[in-house]
């Protein structure tokens, strides 16, 4: 792609290139975990070797540079959202944490519902029937298409008769790539009076993501999957809504004042969401990880990926035994490409690829076993592509699966 140098991009993410048993590493698994990026690593020994000192707590010199470097995190991160105001970003290890935040935290009343699709990852749906479990909130799932795509009707039916205090769904799906229409899902549910929480784990890297033009109550998303490091997540929520919600985790940095007889006076938001000391360096990784998308431009970064989706869908379809899961055009599908060969585990496949070519893939259920519950299906293999995927590596994979699918005999 013409101003894409993938050469000079990779030279930025350490992990990549490498190789194993004189062999080049390919790594497509970028939907589990992105390859972390130079910067944020730099960024994270930069706290640990420069200022490694309490945030918020500490009038000296190290505490005072680690706040400063803190909240300058903080400010890109709601640039990045467009969110209104920095009270609006907590910060959490994960979107794991950030969903179950919101699902302990929010004013639910007796008779309300939350409404979830059936193609949710395990974090957008165990919180929810936990919930349902333990305080009689019902927990309603709306079916996908087929192909995995979102039926818009099917959902909007719920939302017409049911109670539905809260919709939560994902923007772009770990299992097969599929986007889902969020602005007209807030819309809707918006209309019926039902707050809207976007799982978007999988959507920072390939999409802009705006949470005014979205206009969701709630965002969640992870570091470890826009090329920032691990345990650090964000929560975006609307401020009024933010303000009428109880605690999730208590202690220190969530409150003003606290006394043996009147108990804690919680501090405003977002501390008081933002319990013990948090992953100081891992969110200074994350603004840095968020520059960089930033600079190499989501658009630029999603055309890359998405010739390379549509090479290699074009290469596996010709396979015999080879069989795409989900919408079976690539533009449809962002990162994502999983399949299945006839007659073997997907599993096997998996482990396949890995022993015979070096090439790192997923395969299994994907955190989403809910929905192969329902539909009886067989797990899949999933590669994912991410920034710094190359043509040649592409290649390599496709060239690894045709060999394993003529091996059935």
């Amino acid at each position: 792609m013409m101003g894409y140098d993938v050469d000079k991009i990779r030279a930025e993410f350490p992990a990549i290139g490498r190789s194993w048993q004189g062999r080049p590493l390919v790594y497509l698994d970028s939907a589990c975990v992105t390859a972390i990026c130079r910067p944020a690593i730099e960024a994270q020994l930069r706290y640990y070797q420069e200022f490694p000192g309490c945030v918020g707590r500490s009038a000296h010199r190290f505490g005072v540079l680690a706040t400063e470097a803190w909240n300058e995190a903080r400010e890109t991160v709601r640039k990045f959202l467009n969110a209104q105001s920095p009270s609006e970003i907590i910060f959490t290890k994960n979107t794991t944490e950030a969903i179950n935040l919101v699902a302990n935290s929010f004013p639910f009343e007796p008779g309300d519902a939350v409404l979830i699709t059936d193609l949710e990852h395990n974090s957008n749906l165990l919180p929810w029937l936990r919930l349902q479990e333990k305080s009689g909130i019902r927990v309603l799932v709306a079916d996908t298409r087929p192909d995995t795509t979102f039926d818009f009707d099917g959902f909007a039916s719920y939302l017409a008769k049911d109670r539905i205090r809260v919709v939560s769904t994902l923007h772009k799906s770990n299992l097969t790539g599929v986007e889902f229409p969020v602005r007209r899902i807030t819309e809707e549910a918006h209309r019926h009076g039902a707050v809207v929480l976007v799982d978007a784990a999988q959507s920072p890297l390939t999409s802009k993501v705006d949470v005014r033009e979205w206009d969701c109550d709630f965002l969640a998303l992870s570091s470890h999957k826009v090329i920032g490091p691990a345990g650090v997540g964000v929560l975006y929520g609307k401020l009024a809504l933010l303000k009428k919600m109880d605690n999730f985790l208590i202690g220190g940095g969530t409150v003003v004042d606290a006394s043996y007889e009147q108990g804690p006076e919680f501090a405003e938001c977002p501390a008081r969401f933002e319990a013990g000391l948090q992953n100081c360096p891992g969110v200074m990784g994350l603004a840095a990880a968020l520059g960089v998308v930033e600079s190499l431009g989501q658009e630029s970064i999603n055309s890359h990926i998405r010739s390379l989706n549509e090479f290699t869908t074009d290469r596996l379809v010709r396979i015999p035994g080879v069989h795409i899961v989900g919408p079976q055009q690539a533009a449809q599908r962002g990162s994502i490409l999983s399949f299945r060969v006839d007659g073997m585990s997907g599993g096997e496949v998996g482990q396949r690829l890995n022993d015979a070519a070096n090439v790192m893939v997923r395969a299994g259920k994907h955190c989403v076993n809910a929905w192969f519950d329902k539909t009886g299906a067989d797990e899949v293999v999933r590669a994912s592509f991410g920034p710094y995927t190359t043509l040649q590596e592409c290649e390599a994979f496709c060239t690894a699966v045709e060999a394993i699918a003529r091996s059935r005999g």
